[in-house]
């Protein structure tokens, strides 16, 4: 039933997307289905010289595992029990309905995979394709504290890591029935239990048919399930974290994702979060505790399209100043489903929706229970754009600690809009009241507490009449409480809904005689429907947002340090060189400037190949750069690319005007600018972006 469910729904939420993003095609590797090699991994009994093709001769050691290029449909088998240090990295890649298999064979614990200091990963995949990994216990301890330094001692470690870098789209990778614990990373995204992580500066990049089912993952840091990228550009999306890297790709979302049956206990930030995917299904997870070493929200997903979130479990979240919550429909998704979950005793709320200067828009939050979450039950934060939140229980009892229904945390971006709330129960023996900004109500039950909404035009205010309010406990099936009574003023009171997805939170059909009020459906006797007219969704339309000007993808310039032999002006960064926003500027020191000066691009240890500079600057008549050289550095001397370079300015205000030097490919790990002139106006001259190319 659930998988019909879940496909109904998939296919509804196609409607709510009006906007395509850059994609990539996925080209699976075809091959007739083989049976390939088994081979078998015995850390007690096992020596690197047998065949490995049998229990009686397998192999001993990751190391001989590792220098193995596997291939279609071959299987890796570690003995039950066994136990091997160190990071486990086969080669090679399966085809399509032939993939690699890691599993463990005969009986007793599942074979342990420890990490060691020296590895960030434990169990690592490299643009590889077509793998299964089952069956494992895995760990990545650290003695060091946890910190929310990104380059922390810790570093960004992980138990399973899956990294496509710069492979297009990799297909089928699924993660199933590993125990994964004592993951101890810094505070990234990067860092954690289970991680997916797409980095497509070039060529865009991205997973298909992934699958991460019935997973354990206990204290893990940072995260413990986590789908990332940076390809993430479209429609005005400016800057991501820190640890990310950059240049940033094309928007390329992950597609075929489904996170399901996975129990995350004590993940230090977040316990499940995807980005840049379309069309995920997050289903019958269970997360307790995360965001217990640094605020943050338990389930939460941006950049992202499609979202279906459904029959999933939040509770016991620790840190609750900003976020904090169950579930987090966070900044530049569009379209996102969330329903049939339960969450209760987070620190931070029930549900939290986020805009920063993306645009977050067309949710449904519907049939959920939220049993005592705290500080705020929702969050609007900035512009969200049209949400339709109901037939939701929320219960505040005394252990909630007297929040607010919902809130508007001021945001750049804007204030929410068009938030809708129909057919909810608030049920309150203290709480704060509302802060309204964007929303309307009609056909809610309000009972106790601040709750009443006054301008609801059909509003109940009776006791509900739930069969045991506040008696939900840990697990999705311990919330009858919130059944209805016979004779509970809910029933009938609430208006229609179309395209309701068919059922409540309970599995009852929709709808017996007019709609109830709450995440439940009266199954009794009751009057005839009485006509009343449905409410129909209405997906706002999506209005690309103006990209800001800023370098073109495929710009290497952010890899490298910048360095100026002229001192830096107080009010700028040399930081601002190449931080991607033609709003800032880097400036030299306005006194005593000399020439020749040098400004140089260092790619330490990853030389690169470019055949193209460019050069951005404001008021170019006033500081813009007049004579320059451009040079390389071999590895003994500094070796000129271009020289006697001259720039006449056009503008003398904030135009952003572009001069361009093309050259021959070269590849090196230093460029440098000898700047021999400039106008200096003011004192100073400036660069509002250097960006460098390789344009095959």
């Amino acid at each position: 039933m659930f998988k019909r469910t879940a496909r109904k729904v998939i296919g509804m939420m196609t409607s709510l997307v009006l906007i395509s993003g850059l994609t990539v095609s996925a080209v699976p590797v075809k091959a007739e289905t083989v049976a390939g090699t088994t081979y078998y991994v015995d850390h007690a009994g096992g020596n690197d010289n047998n065949s490995g093709t049998n229990p009686d001769a397998a192999w001993k050691s990751l190391g001989k595992v590792n220098a193995t290029t596997f291939a279609p449909g071959d299987r890796i088998l570690f003995k039950a029990g066994g136990t091997w240090q160190g990071q486990l990295w086969p080669k090679g890649s399966g085809a399509e309905g032939s993939p690699i298999v890691i599993d463990m064979y005969g009986t007793g614990n599942k074979p342990l995979i420890s990490g060691v200091t020296s590895e960030l990963q434990t169990v690592f995949l490299k643009n590889q394709q077509y793998w299964e990994i089952n069956n494992l216990e895995v760990t990545n301890p650290s003695s060091e504290p946890f910190t929310r330094d990104w380059k922390g001692a810790r570093g960004e470690r992980r138990g399973v890591y899956i990294l496509n870098e710069e492979g297009g789209i990799l297909n089928h990778i699924h993660i199933k029935n590993l125990d994964v614990h004592d993951v101890d990373g810094v505070y990234t995204t990067r860092s954690g239990g289970i991680i997916f992580d797409s980095v497509g500066s070039w060529v865009p990049s991205a997973f298909n048919d992934v699958l991460i089912d019935g997973n354990t993952l206990t204290d893990v840091d940072a995260y413990g399930i986590y789908i990332g990228s940076n390809c993430i550009v479209r429609y005005g999306m400016g800057d991501l974290w820190e640890w990310v890297p950059k240049p940033y790709g094309a928007w390329t979302p992950s597609t075929g994702v489904k996170i399901s049956n996975n129990t995350v206990v004590r993940a230090a930030t977040g316990g499940i979060a995807w980005n840049v995917t379309d069309g995920a299904v997050v289903e019958h997870n269970t997360v307790q505790e995360a965001t217990y070493l640094a605020t943050n929200a338990s389930i939460w997903w941006a950049y992202a399209d499609n979202n279906v979130v459904q029959y999933n479990e939040s509770f016991a979240s620790r840190n609750g100043s900003e976020d904090g919550t169950g579930f987090d429909v966070d900044a530049g998704n569009l379209g996102s489903l969330v329903q049939y979950n339960y969450s209760h005793d987070n620190a931070g709320g029930f549900m939290l929706y986020v805009n920063d200067t993306y645009n977050t828009i067309n949710t449904i939050v519907r049939y959920n229970i939220s049993q005592n979450d705290r500080a705020r039950i929702f969050r609007y934060s900035g512009s969200i754009d049209t949400v339709l939140n109901y037939n939701n229980t929320i219960y505040v009892g005394a252990a909630s600690g007297n929040p607010v229904m919902s809130d508007y945390f001021t945001k750049a971006s804007g204030s929410p809009k068009n938030i809708k709330n129909y057919n909810n129960a608030y049920y309150s023996v203290g709480d704060r009241g509302w802060t309204l900004t964007g929303q309307t109500f009609d056909n809610n039950a309000y009972f106790g507490g601040k709750t009443l909404v006054s301008a609801d035009a059909h509003k109940v205010t009776a006791n509900p009449k739930f069969v045991n309010p506040g008696s939900g406990g840990t697990g999705m099936d311990t919330v009858d409480g919130y059944r209805l009574q016979s004779d509970s003023p809910l029933i009938g009171a609430g208006v229609p809904i179309a395209d309701n997805g068919g059922r409540d939170y309970f599995g009852n059909p929709l709808y017996n005689g007019d709609p109830d009020i709450g995440a439940f459906e009266y199954q009794g006797t009751v009057p005839p429907a009485t006509g009343k007219t449905p409410i129909t969704y209405t997906p706002a339309p999506i209005t690309p947002m103006p990209t800001p000007p800023g370098p073109a993808p495929g710009n290497l310039a952010p890899l490298a340090t910048a360095t100026a032999s002229v001192a830096t002006l107080s009010t700028s960064s040399i930081k601002w060189l190449t931080d991607g926003s033609y709003d800032r500027a880097w400036s030299s020191v306005d006194k005593g400037v000399t020439f020749p000066n040098y400004v140089t691009l260092d790619f330490g240890t990853k030389p690169v190949t470019a055949n193209q500079l460019k050069i951005v600057t404001r008021f170019g008549t006033g500081q813009g750069i007049t004579t320059l050289d451009l040079e390389y550095f071999n590895g003994t001397d500094w070796v000129p690319l271009k020289t006697g370079i001259q720039w006449v300015w056009k503008y003398g205000d904030q135009t952003n005007e572009t001069q361009t030097v093309d050259f021959d490919p070269t590849t090196a790990a230093k460029f440098r600018l000898k700047v021999g002139g400039a106008n200096l106006k003011w004192g100073n001259f400036a660069i509002n972006e250097l960006e460098m190319y390789y344009n095959r």
